[in-house]
């Protein structure tokens, strides 16, 4: 092969995966909130309503995102593993279908106790992580929000 050619097709490339790194950077996981509750199969079952910001000039394409809650640094809940893929589009936001949580009875106890003996002053605080692939890049984001 001509030096030149591969030169071009390392560069080219080397171009490419930076490009869809930085793109997966720049994107911002938005949880807007948590659209219903239920209880059933030994749990409760918390519907999260995400939205995907895309400030680049690329669309993208990203695997459903996976959700992880945690209390005291300790997981509590979980969603179910998927691989579906979503489109985002270029400089916009797209929400994406509610993603199921799941907090097994067993884990509320802690949670239970922090409701109960604060005096209505201050709120239990409850980490959700966010973790998805862009492209094929892990991305992860993490936010606390009081309950």
């Amino acid at each position: 092969m001509n030096p030149i050619w591969l030169i071009l097709l390392v560069g080219g490339g080397a171009l490419y995966f930076s490009k869809l790194a930085k793109t997966g950077n720049n994107l911002s996981i938005t949880i807007l909130n948590f659209s219903s509750f239920k209880i059933a199969n030994g749990a409760i079952q918390l519907s999260v309503n995400i939205a995907i910001d895309n400030p680049t000039d690329n669309s993208i394409i990203i695997k459903q995102p996976n959700i992880k809650a945690f209390y005291n640094s300790n997981e509590v809940g979980n969603s179910i593993p998927s691989d579906k893929r979503t489109k985002i589009v270029a400089n916009d936001r797209t929400p994406l279908p509610p993603i199921d949580i799941q907090i097994p009875f067993s884990n509320l106890p802690g949670i239970a106790i922090s409701f109960f003996t604060n005096d209505g002053t201050k709120k239990t605080p409850i980490e959700i992580e966010v973790s998805t692939e862009v492209n094929s890049i892990p991305i992860t984001d993490r936010k606390t929000f009081s309950i």
